[in-house]
């Protein structure tokens, strides 16, 4: 099983860093190795919520989710073959509730290994910038493992995952890991009055939860404040190379500058503001434009540089994506999942064309036909090094020549986050 988690580990960073530009990372301390851990998970992007936390960390993590796909015994095994474990909500019906009891035990079994399980505290995907009340099945987990299970140690982890905008390709996440909570300081509450204990450690999570989570008053995808951001990100150029950054700067801007607005409203920015950024056409893809000092010509030209690579790049994923949009299209009808669909769909029909690649190849060409399906990999890779310069370069070109309007921009969001 371990074997399957490394090489799916492979694939779905790669899906990832496809997706995002960058994650940046940021442990308030080390995870704990001396006893089990929960991660407490926020959960307002559908499954690619869960991904971080076994692919930042490299440790074989369970997520816990609804237990209703888990009835028929086929999809049983496969789901658990892949770090998946049921739980089961009243509205999955009443009755379905007692087949937690199961599910509990499943994860004891972990914990018994000092194994990680991640559950989505919320209870609901929400794809909003919004924290969602804390349920008590975490903190009930957590202390039922030490107090009727015999656990001799437990820990939570509230991990709060931050995304530029929820399903825009190539944006950024940020992932805050909390804190590790020791439930072993619930134990006398716990031994005065159970239910109280629950309460109380759930609102622990809550609290650390909160403190790592930038939530957006009355959020929408076009909310003022989401204008505001994209003109904080005008002056952001990444040169770190690595795909996941240890850094929890990028989320202390944004999180303080969102407060600012939460608290001054519509009333944050001017009125000048606010008709340039849309004379501006101000928009996500605008980032770093104040770190690029080239002119329009020299755009042009890597346009022309790039798009043979980016062309052929693109082929290796064409069919796959095109699947993948049909799928959207036509049977997806719930955005929550647009973005989870298209990472997951794109990278199953990637390796399925990959496959069928490799055995043709292989079956007219012997060994030497293995080329065909690496050379296949490499130019995906080529392409998600260079797409960020190709897509800058294409959406940027003409607006280069306004720097110092956008400068404007930036520099107001700038003052309100020095104010605070």
């Amino acid at each position: 099983m371990i074997l399957l988690f490394h090489f799916l580990g492979k694939w779905l960073r790669l899906a990832l860093r496809g997706w995002y530009k960058k994650a940046y990372v940021h442990y308030e301390q080390e995870l704990p190795t001396d006893g089990p851990i929960i991660y407490a998970c926020t959960h307002p992007n559908s499954a690619i919520d869960y991904l971080f936390a076994p692919l930042l960390t490299n440790v074989p993590t369970f997520v816990m989710v609804r237990g209703d796909v888990f009835e028929k015994k086929s999809l049983n095994a496969l789901f658990r073959s892949i770090y998946m474990l049921p739980v089961y909500r009243i509205r999955d019906g009443f009755s379905s509730l007692n087949k937690n009891e199961q599910s509990f035990k499943d994860c004891y079994a972990q914990f018994d290994k000092n194994g990680r399980v991640l559950i989505f505290s919320e209870g609901i995907c929400v794809q909003e910038k919004t924290l969602q009340p804390i349920r008590k099945g975490t903190a009930r987990l957590a202390l039922d493992f030490v107090h009727k299970h015999g656990g001799k140690k437990m820990y939570i982890v509230s991990i709060a995952t931050n995304y530029s905008r929820f399903r825009m390709f190539r944006g950024t996440v940020m992932v805050n890991f909390s804190a590790p909570i020791d439930v072993s300081k619930y134990d006398a509450r716990y031994a005065e009055n159970p239910n109280k204990a629950y309460e109380a450690l759930t609102q622990e999570v809550h609290a650390s939860l909160e403190s790592n989570f930038i939530q957006v008053k009355d959020y929408k995808d076009e909310h003022l404040t989401e204008k505001a951001l994209m003109a904080l990100r005008l002056g952001r150029l990444e040169h770190r190379k690595n795909w996941a950054i240890e850094d929890e700067s990028i989320f202390q801007q944004e999180q303080a500058l969102v407060k600012a607005m939460n608290e001054k409203g519509a009333s944050a920015l001017s009125d000048e503001w606010k008709r340039k950024a849309e004379e501006l056409d101000l928009n996500p893809f605008r980032e770093g434009l104040l770190k690029q000092r080239f002119g329009r010509d020299v755009y042009l030209f890597q346009m022309i540089i790039l798009s043979p690579f980016i062309a052929l790049a693109w082929l290796t994923i064409a069919l796959p994506h095109q699947l993948v949009r049909w799928l959207l299209k036509n049977k997806i009808k719930d955005i929550i999942f647009h973005n989870s669909v298209s990472i997951f769909g794109t990278l199953t029909f990637y390796l399925l064309f990959l496959t069928i690649i490799t055995v043709i190849a292989m079956a007219q060409l012997g060994w030497i036909g293995i080329a065909l399906p690496f050379g296949f990999t490499l130019l995906t890779l080529l392409g998600i090094e260079m797409i960020d310069e190709y897509i800058f370069a294409l959406k940027n070109w003409k607006v280069v020549g306004k720097r110092a309007e956008y400068q404007q921009l930036y520099d107001e969001v700038r003052a309100l986050i020095k104010r605070d």
